[in-house]
Parts: C-alpha cells; sequence; structure tokens
C-alpha cells in the first residue's frame, strides 16, 4: 500500500492528471450530449424557418398549386439555365426542372414527371430536397383527390389499410438512445487514459529517472511492487471511468429536466437519438460500476505490462498509443452489433466483453448470465496478465534495459 500511495500522490502532483482524470470526462460528456442535440436542433430550426432560395427551370410550365406548396415550405424559386451545375458550384442547395406540358399532361389525367436536383451527403442540399418532395407529395395528392372526387369516389379508397407503429422495446432501451454506445465508448477511452500516465511514470519514468532501481532493492517483495503500481494506475483508471459516468447521468438529467420541455417535437426526437433522456436505475449503475472496475484493471494491468519494456516515457508512450484501437474498434462496433449478430461467445472477449456488458446494462437487456461470464473472463484476464507483469519484474534484461 505504501507504494500504491507513492504513485497515487506522484500522479497527483501533476495538473494534467487531475484534468484528464476528473475535469475532461465530467464536462466533456455533458457537452457532447447537450450540444450535438442543440446544434443539430438549431441548425434544423434555422433551415426549416429560413426562406432559402432555391433552383427552378420551367417556371412557365409550373402550376400555380404546385409552386404555392413550394413557397409554403419557406421557399423562394429562382430560375437558373443549368439546374445540375448551379447545385453541384453550391449556387443553390437544391433545384426543381418542370417540363413543358406539365399542366396539360395532368388536366388530361396522364403521369407528368418534375426532376429534383441534389448533393448526395450534404445535409443542406438533402434537407432542402426534401422540402421540394414534400412540396410535390402535396400537390400530388391534391390532384388525386381532384381525379377520385370527380369519378365519385372518395380518396380514402387508396388507402384500404391503416397502418399503426407500435415500439416494442423497452423504456431503458428507448430512453438511451440510438447513441447509447457512446457510455461503454468513454468509459474504456477514459480507463485508458486515466490509467496510461500513472502506468508510464511508475514504470518508464522511474527507469528514466533513475530510482527504479532503489525500489527493487529496497527490503519489499517484487509481488508488493507489481500490486502497488497496479493498484495505483487502476485508481486513476477507475477515476477517469467513474467521472465519465457521471458526467453521462448529468448530461442526461439537465437535457431531461431542461432543455427537452423547450425543444418541442422534432427537437425530442433528436434527443431520443442522441440518448438524452438516459435513466437508469440504482442496480444499473451499480453493474456498470462493477463492469467498469474489471475493465480498469484489465488496462491498468496491460498498461504496466507494456510501459516497463520502454526505456524513456516517451518510449512508452509510443508502445501505448496503438491500445487505444483494441477499444475504440469494439465500440463503434456495438452500434453495428444487431446487424452483425454477436453470440455469446463474444462474451467471453476481453475488453469487448465489458463493452458489450455495459451496452446491455444501459439498454436494460443484460442477463446475470453473460453479466457472470464476462465478470469471470475479465477476472482471468487480469490474473493472467499481472503474472506476466510480476515475472518481467523479476527480469533484470527488462529492469535495466538500455
Amino acid at each position: 500500500m505504501d507504494i500504491a500511495q507513492k504513485e497515487v500522490l506522484s500522479t497527483f502532483r501533476d495538473r494534467r492528471a487531475i484534468v484528464s482524470n476528473l475535469v475532461l470526462p465530467l464536462l466533456l460528456l455533458p457537452v457532447v450530449m447537450l450540444g450535438m442535440p442543440l446544434l443539430l436542433g438549431g441548425l434544423f430550426e434555422r433551415e426549416a424557418t429560413t426562406v432559402t432560395q432555391l433552383g427552378l427551370v420551367g417556371a412557365e410550365n409550373m402550376p400555380a398549386t404546385l409552386r404555392a406548396a413550394i413557397e409554403a415550405q419557406n421557399v423562394e424559386l429562382v430560375e437558373v439555365a443549368d439546374p445540375e451545375a448551379a447545385v453541384r458550384e453550391d449556387e443553390f442547395p437544391a433545384a426543381i426542372v418542370v417540363p413543358e406540358g406539365f399542366v396539360e399532361t395532368i388536366a388530361a389525367g396522364g403521369r407528368a414527371e418534375v426532376q429534383l436536383y441534389s448533393k448526395a451527403g450534404n445535409m443542406r442540399s438533402e434537407l432542402n430536397v426534401g422540402k421540394l418532395r414534400a412540396a410535390v407529395s402535396a400537390y400530388q395528392q391534391t390532384v388525386v383527390a381532384e381525379r377520385l372526387g370527380a369519378e365519385g369516389l372518395d380518396p380514402s379508397i387508396l388507402e384500404p389499410v391503416a397502418v399503426t407503429a407500435v415500439d416494442a422495446s423497452s423504456q431503458a432501451e428507448r430512453s438511451s438512445g440510438q447513441l447509447s454506445w457512446l457510455i461503454p465508448f468513454f468509459i474504456a477511452i477514459w480507463t485508458l487514459t486515466g490509467g496510461q500516465m500513472t502506468a508510464i511514470d511508475a514504470t518508464a519514468g522511474e527507469k528514466e529517472r533513475g530510482t527504479l532501481e532503489s525500489l527493487l532493492v529496497a527490503p519489499v517483495r517484487r509481488s508488493e511492487v507489481v500490486f502497488g503500481k497496479f493498484l495505483a494506475t487502476l485508481v486513476f483508471g477507475l477515476t477517469a471511468a467513474i467521472a465519465a459516468i457521471g458526467g453521462y447521468l448529468v448530461g442526461g438529467v439537465v437535457m431531461r429536466s431542461v432543455f427537452l420541455p423547450r425543444m418541442g417535437e422534432e427537437g425530442g426526437s433528436i434527443v431520443a437519438i442522441m440518448g438524452g433522456s438516459l435513466s437508469v436505475d440504482l442496480q444499473s449503475v451499480l453493474l456498470l460500476l462493477m463492469s467498469a472496475v474489471l475493465l480498469a484493471a484489465v488496462v491498468a494491468a496491460v498498461l504496466l505490462s507494456i510501459a516497463l519494456f520502454a526505456r524513456s516515457f516517451k518510449e512508452a508512450q509510443s508502445y501505448i498509443a496503438p491500445l487505444s484501437f483494441v477499444f475504440v474498434i469494439p465500440a463503434v462496433a456495438l452500434q453495428f452489433k444487431d446487424l452483425i449478430g454477436i453470440g455469446e461467445g463474444a462474451y467471453m472477449v476481453p475488453v469487448l466483453n465489458a463493452l458489450l456488458v455495459m451496452d446491455d446494462i444501459v439498454k436494460g437487456t443484460a442477463s446475470l448470465s453473460t453479466i457472470l461470464v464476462t465478470w469471470a473472463s475479465l477476472a482471468v484476464v487480469i490474473v493472467v496478465l499481472l503474472a506476466f507483469a510480476h515475472r518481467n519484474f523479476s527480469r533484470e534484461d527488462v529492469i535495466f534495459r538500455s
């Protein structure tokens, strides 16, 4: 414990450790949760309420009803010579072409065609071409109703079947949103970020300062040295993970109580996608914390095992940098796990299983069997990694590597 206390105090003296372990995860997560919905909501509201100029070819061919439907979408139509070039060069976000004989074809009961120009992948362009589609659809429904009325038919004859969508997901799944995978992602990333400074300083840093040899000849067992450095690394990794959990919960509370009532229906849908209405019970929080503890322990053991081989602080950082991919790739894969069809065997894969279980806990779909399998496999990995670290602390070619 004395060694762990020494390493903890040494790390706490570095202000960067406090900022990266406590301040950043506690502040950044609420900013992500609140900022993205508010930003997207503001952009969508601006596009919906601001009059936007869109390109038009064939103004003389456009019926007044269709023009009125388009202009009702806060659109001002401006004639252009080449609609494709105008949209491609960002002169207009979208354009519509009405061919000759459009009115005559519709009046004769025929089927006319309009062309809509937009840029795929351009959000502003797609939002505005959506306005044009909505206007054309409204005009089309008007024409259909008029034609059916002329034949003495009710327009509802075209919709003999009514469809009602029913959301079968649980309350936890609905409140967690489509981006619930961000919770285990941020927990994993900050566990790595929070622990690596302590791990590097306790191994390669002490090598560089020449203090590791003095510690190893002191009257303490190697197992105590390893466990002390492991415990200190675990403390900082876990502190960052808990701060990340706290930041997400704080962001959810602020979103539900302050911003959600003011954002309206459209804003509420954006919040639902972001998971801003997240609400988990005490049991889920405890399960999440226990999973974070085991993940932090695995990360701490890995960091110690790798950093010990480095000869300097910078070299250790270069060794540890690729580890972020070990966490990023599985975390990003979480959003596709329903499509991938991840089976029960995935809950035995270290790191991936912890992320899967934390995602299940947030969504309220975790089962006792998958939780126990995950925790057991993580415990085995921790023991193996600590044994490996203990062995390396006893090897002179590793300790005195220069």
